[in-house]
């Protein structure tokens, strides 16, 4: 593909919000702005699942509900992306699973893994996402973690095809919500189909960004500065993460042009963290008010996070791979418009350009 990765992937909801955005058409116009892979949201699968099948029941906690509906679903899927020349690079995301020591949730846990495992096999997908949980009444006990974790991995290599289970922080993670977070729970885990994925969102929102100060940034953390932090906290993932660990890369920038009053009330009126709510919906793409400017009236974008010092320190682990776009920016992709997926998808190209012409200004 190039010298720094191994194929591109887009995120299907960061394609559109709105409902008339099915996921055929974000599919389309993922395959249109050339795109070698595509990340399946599963809310977008059973979206789709309900289209198909009126009537039909979403999965629950424990995987129960319509789940041939969802598998036949997944099988149209699959067959409309041969036909565009795509593969489903991985699902997500698959959340509140690890921690509990309730033995009926983490067995309800397990039995949803198992739904949507076969799932990923109905659209030829090997690859698991699982997000970090927010849940506070989980343990944080690095092991008990672990432990969940290396069950959910053991039963998805027993899978055929194999699944591998990448694991991501999320910022607003209850108790992993770092790189260095993931990193040593997946050292405990020690399962050779267990790895991560790296967001340069996620790991500006944590070591770089404060969206509720009034510049944006970390306010006093340890290194005195935001700049400092994450630079110390990007030379360390240079040379911890061994980069066969390192299942695939997403992209997004973050944007400060909400409020930090806004956001905080938006927050709290919907019961999410600060971080959460800023992740739903103000995360456009790298670089780009240079790439699809606004017009004056709309304003800018306003991405402020430095994404190519986080793409730069994950390629100085030696990895190469699949780099993923997952962007959400509310105010524009909820509008009722049919030129909103492949807007953002061919964007996503241009941002894209732009990263690589920069990483190859630092030598890559």
């Amino acid at each position: 593909m190039s010298d720094i990765t191994t194929s591109l992937a887009y995120s299907s909801d960061s394609a559109g919000m709105h409902p008339s955005h099915t996921l055929p058409i974000k599919i389309r116009a993922i395959a249109e702005a050339k795109f070698q892979q595509v990340e399946i949201a599963f809310p977008d699968l059973e979206a789709f699942a309900a289209q198909e099948f009126p009537g039909y029941r979403k999965l629950d906690n424990n995987g129960n509900g319509d789940l041939d509906k969802l598998v036949q679903a997944a099988e149209k899927v699959k067959k409309l992306c041969e036909e565009l020349g795509l593969t489903v690079l991985a699902v997500h995301p698959f959340a509140q699973f690890e921690g509990y020591e309730d033995a009926q949730k983490r067995a309800a846990g397990l039995n949803r893994a198992r739904a949507w495992f076969k799932v990923l096999k109905a659209l030829d997908c090997q690859i698991l996402q699982v997000g970090s949980t927010p849940d506070p009444s989980t343990s944080s006990d690095y092991d008990v973690i672990a432990r969940d974790l290396r069950q959910l991995a053991d039963d998805a290599a027993a899978q055929d095809p194999p699944i591998r289970i990448a694991y991501e922080m999320w910022a607003w993670g209850a108790h992993v919500n770092t790189w260095e977070d993931i990193w040593e729970v997946c050292k405990r885990v020690d399962r050779p189909n267990f790895g991560l994925c790296l967001d340069t969102f996620q790991i500006c929102a944590r070591a770089y960004a404060d969206p509720t100060s009034a510049n944006g940034l970390l306010q006093n953390p340890p290194e005195g500065s935001a700049i400092l932090q994450l630079a110390s906290s990007l030379k360390a993932l240079a040379i911890t993460i061994p980069p066969e660990k390192i299942y695939y890369l997403q992209i997004s920038d973050g944007s400060r042009k909400v409020a930090p009053e806004e956001l905080k009330k938006s927050a709290e009126e919907q019961g999410i963290s600060p971080l959460y709510a800023w992740s739903n919906a103000w995360r456009p793409l790298p670089y780009m008010d240079t790439s699809t400017p606004r017009s004056a009236s709309e304003g800018a974008w306003g991405g402020y996070l430095p994404v190519l010092d986080v793409c730069e320190a994950v390629l100085k682990t030696g990895w190469r791979g699949p780099w993923s776009y997952e962007v959400f920016y509310q105010e524009d992709m909820s509008k009722d418009s049919e030129l909103i997926p492949s807007k953002w998808t061919k964007a996503a190209k241009l941002s894209h350009m732009l990263l690589e012409k920069h990483l190859k200004e630092r030598g890559y």
